[in-house]
C-alpha cells in the first residue's frame, strides 16, 4: 500500500505547475471540507468529488522568472529576476483515474519581488549584485504598468491543467496559462520527487510576453529594452490537506 501511495503521490505531482489563490471554497465529498476551494469548482464538479486534496507551500517553494535586457545600449541596463513568496494553490487527485484530477495555481503579479539579492545570486553571473534600491522599484512601476503586467486589472496569473503524458517522474503537462486577458497552453517537462510528507515538482519553460498582449519595456527609443522571451523556473512543494 505505501508502494502504491507513492506512485500515485508521484503521478498527482506532475500536475503542480500553477497555483495562485486564496479564495475560499469547499471540494464536495473529500475530507478537505474547510480549505480554500478551486475557483471553476462549478465547472468541475465531477473532478472534485471525492479528490485527495494537496496544496502548494509557498514558504517551500521556488519560482523565478529571468527577464533579459537588449538592445544596442543593453549595456546601461540589468537583467532581472522576478520571485515570488505568495504563490499558492492546489492540486487533486483520485485514487484511480489520473485524468480525472488536476490543478489549480495563481501568482498575485503585484507581490512579486524584483531582484532579491538571494534570487539574483541563485542564478548566475547573468545577474550580479548591482542592482540599486532604487533601481528595483522603478523596474517594479515598468512591470505594473497597464501595457505590461496591468497589475491593478489584472492582479493574478493562473495556470490550470489541460492534460498531462508520460512517466510519473519526468512527465509532461500541458498547461493552461493566463496572463491579462489572453490564455495561451504550454507543454511543460517536470521533475517529480515524492516521499511520505511531500512532494516536489521542478522545471524550467520560456514563453514570449507578446503572445499575452504584453509590450516589453522599452527605453531609448528602443537602444535599451526587455527580451521578449522569458524564462521561468521553479521548484515546487506540496503536501496533502488534513
Amino acid at each position: 500500500m505505501r508502494t502504491l501511495r507513492l506512485v500515485w503521490l508521484g503521478l498527482c505531482g506532475l500536475m503542480l505547475i500553477s497555483c495562485i489563490s486564496s479564495d475560499r471554497y469547499a471540494v464536495p465529498g473529500s475530507a478537505a471540507s474547510s480549505v480554500s476551494a478551486i475557483p471553476d469548482e462549478a465547472t468541475h464538479p465531477s473532478d472534485l468529488r471525492g479528490a485527495h486534496l494537496f496544496r502548494i507551500a509557498p514558504e517551500k517553494s521556488m519560482l523565478h522568472i529571468l527577464v533579459y535586457r537588449a538592445g544596442s545600449m543593453a549595456q546601461l541596463g540589468h537583467n532581472h529576476v522576478m520571485s515570488a513568496d505568495t504563490l499558492s494553490g492546489y492540486i487533486w487527485m483520485h485514487d484511480s483515474l489520473l485524468q480525472r484530477s488536476g490543478f489549480d495555481i495563481r501568482l498575485p503579479v503585484n507581490d512579486l519581488i524584483v531582484d532579491d539579492p538571494d534570487a539574483r545570486s541563485a542564478e548566475g553571473p547573468d545577474f550580479p549584485l548591482n542592482v540599486t534600491d532604487e533601481g528595483r522599484a522603478g523596474t517594479k512601476v515598468n512591470m505594473l504598468k497597464p501595457d505590461v503586467l496591468d497589475g491593478e486589472h489584472y492582479p493574478q496569473v493562473r495556470l490550470r491543467s489541460v492534460s498531462i503524458s508520460g512517466n510519473s517522474s519526468t512527465p509532461e503537462v500541458t498547461v493552461a496559462i493566463t496572463i491579462k486577458d489572453q490564455t495561451r497552453q504550454q507543454t511543460v517537462p517536470v521533475r517529480i520527487t515524492v516521499d511520505q510528507q511531500s512532494l516536489r515538482v521542478a522545471g524550467e519553460f520560456t514563453i514570449r510576453q507578446t503572445d499575452f498582449g504584453i509590450t516589453p519595456h522599452s527605453a531609448m527609443l528602443g537602444a535599451l529594452l526587455v527580451q521578449d522571451l522569458l524564462t521561468i523556473k521553479f521548484d515546487l512543494e506540496a503536501v496533502p490537506v488534513n
